[in-house]
C-alpha cells in the first residue's frame, strides 16, 4: 500500500532540491556585466592625461611663467652689450659778440643746431652684468621646474580620477551582482514558502536583504556618476560628455626599494631641484651685492656735428664734425658700510634657503617613505582580499550544498551571499587602493610614469 504522507513528502523534497540547485546556480553563476554603456567612446588613461595636459588652465599659466621668464633673460643679456644714443637739439645764445678794446666781434652763430652720438661698451662691472644674466637664468630654470611639477599635479589629478571611475564602476557591478543574486534568492523564497516548505519570514528576509542592495546600486549608481562628472570636468570637457574607462587596475607587484625610490626623488623631485636654484640664486645674490666693491670701467665713442641749421652742416664758426674716444674707470669706495650691509642681508638670505632645502628634503624623504610603505600595505591588502573572495565563494558553495540537502536555511544561504558580496567589495576597494597608492608614490618620486 502506497503512503500518501511519504510520497507528499517526498515530493516537498524533490521541489526543494529542485528549488535549491536552482538557486545555487543563478547565485553562483550570475554573469558580471560592464558599467559602461553601449556605444559610449572609450577614454583611455593616458588620452584623458594628455587631454588635460593640453586644456588645463594653470598647466597654461605656469607655461606663461616660463616665456616670461625666458624673455627677462633675454633682456639680463642685453647688459653686455654696447649702448647707443643720439642727441639732436638746437640752440639760440641771448648774446653772440662780444667786446674787445672797444671793437665788438661776432665769435658764433645765432642759431646752434647739434647732434650728438654715444656709444658706450660695459669692460668691467664688479661682476653685476654676469650676475645679473645668472640670476635671470635661474629664475627661467626655477619657471620650466614649477611647470614640471604642475604637469606631474595634473598627472596625478587624472590617474585619481580616473581611478576612482574604475572604483565606483567595480563596485556598481558587484552591487548589481548582489541584487540579481538576492532576486533569484526571493523567488526561490516565495516557491518555498507557497508549497508550505518554509515560513514567511524567509521571504521576509530575502526582502529586506534585496531592498537593502537595491538601495546600495542606487548609490554606487550616483557614485560613478560623479566620479565621471569630475574627470570630465578635469579634462574641461562638457560636464555630461559620455565616456567609458579601461579596466587598467594592476595587481602587479612594486620591485624598487625604499632605498632606491628615495634616491630617484631627491634627484627627480621639482620641489628638490627648485630649492636647489633657490640656493645658487642666493648666492649669486651675494656676488652683485659685492660687485659695488669693484670699479666699473667703460669704453666709450663719442661723435658730434654742429651747423648754423638743421643739417649740421657747419658754419663760418665752428667745424662740422668731430669726434672722441676713450676708456672710464668709475670707483665709489666708501660709502659708510652700504655694500657690507647689502652683503650681510643676502648672506642671511643664503642661509634661509640652504636650511629650507634640508627642509624640502626631509618632506621629500617621509613622502617616499609613507607613499612606499602605503603600497606595500595595499599590496598586502590585495592578497587577502582576494584570498577572503576564495573563502567566501567556498562558503557559499559549501552554504548551497547544505540547503540542498535540507540541513541549512536560507538565511544562512543568504548571510554566505552577503559574506561573499562584501569580499568582492573589501578587494575592489584594496585593488583601487594598491593602484591609487601606487600613482601617488610615482609622484612622489617626481615622475610622470613608472621608471
Amino acid at each position: 500500500m502506497v503512503r500518501p504522507g511519504r510520497n507528499l513528502g517526498s515530493g516537498y523534497a524533490a521541489i526543494q532540491r529542485v528549488g535549491a540547485l536552482l538557486f545555487c546556480v543563478a547565485v553562483a553563476l550570475v554573469p558580471k556585466h560592464s558599467a559602461a554603456q553601449p556605444g559610449e567612446p572609450l577614454l583611455t588613461l593616458q588620452q584623458s592625461i594628455g587631454i588635460a595636459l593640453d586644456r588645463n588652465l594653470e598647466l597654461k599659466v605656469a607655461q606663461e611663467e616660463v616665456d616670461v621668464a625666458w624673455e627677462q633673460q633675454r633682456e639680463a643679456r642685453t647688459n653686455f652689450l654696447p649702448k647707443f644714443s643720439l642727441e639732436y637739439g638746437y640752440t639760440r645764445p641771448s648774446e653772440t659778440t662780444i667786446m674787445f678794446s672797444g671793437v665788438t666781434f661776432v665769435n658764433k652763430d645765432q642759431h646752434q643746431w647739434a647732434l650728438n652720438g654715444h656709444i658706450d661698451q660695459p669692460l668691467f662691472t664688479g661682476f653685476a652684468n654676469l650676475s645679473i644674466y645668472q640670476l635671470a637664468k635661474l629664475d627661467l630654470d626655477v619657471a620650466k621646474i614649477q611647470l614640471a611639477r604642475t604637469r606631474l599635479d595634473i598627472i596625478l589629478q587624472v590617474k585619481e580620477a580616473y581611478y576612482e571611475i574604475l572604483s565606483a564602476q567595480k563596485l556598481l557591478e558587484v552591487a548589481r551582482q548582489s541584487v540579481r543574486q538576492l532576486q533569484e534568492g526571493v523567488r526561490v523564497a516565495e516557491n518555498f514558502y507557497r508549497v508550505g516548505m518554509r515560513p514567511k519570514v524567509n521571504v521576509l528576509d530575502a526582502e529586506v536583504r534585496l531592498a537593502r542592495a537595491v538601495q546600495e546600486t542606487i548609490v554606487a549608481e550616483n557614485d560613478l556618476g560623479v566620479a565621471k562628472a569630475i574627470l570630465n570636468t578635469i579634462l574641461h570637457r562638457p560636464i555630461t560628455s559620455p565616456f567609458s574607462v579601461e579596466d587598467i587596475l594592476s595587481t602587479e607587484p612594486y620591485e624598487k626599494t625604499f632605498e632606491s625610490s628615495r634616491e630617484i626623488a631627491l634627484k627627480s623631485r621639482p620641489e628638490v631641484l627648485e630649492a636647489e636654484k633657490r640656493v645658487m640664486g642666493a648666492q649669486k645674490e651675494i656676488t652683485l651685492a659685492k660687485s659695488d666693491y669693484y670699479p666699473t670701467i667703460k669704453w666709450s665713442l663719442n661723435y658730434y656735428r654742429r651747423g648754423d641749421d638743421p643739417t649740421v652742416d657747419g658754419s663760418q664758426f665752428t667745424d662740422r664734425e668731430f669726434w672722441e674716444a676713450g676708456a672710464m674707470a668709475t670707483w665709489t669706495f666708501f660709502e659708510w658700510g652700504k655694500t657690507r650691509y647689502a652683503t650681510n642681508q643676502k648672506r642671511g638670505r643664503l642661509r634661509q634657503a640652504e636650511e629650507t632645502l634640508v627642509q624640502v628634503k626631509d618632506a621629500v624623504n617621509l613622502e617616499v617613505k609613507t607613499a612606499f610603505l602605503t603600497v606595500q600595505a595595499a599590496e598586502k591588502a590585495v592578497n587577502v582580499a582576494k584570498k577572503a573572495i576564495e573563502s567566501a565563494e567556498e562558503n557559499f558553495r559549501i552554504s548551497g550544498e547544505r540547503y540542498k540537502e535540507q540541513v541549512a536555511t536560507a538565511t544562512e544561504v543568504l548571510d554566505a551571499q552577503t559574506r561573499l558580496t562584501q569580499a568582492r567589495t573589501d578587494y575592489t576597494t584594496a585593488l583601487v587602493a594598491f593602484n591609487l597608492a601606487r600613482a601617488r608614490l610615482i609622484r612622489a618620486m617626481g615622475l610622470e610614469r613608472e621608471p
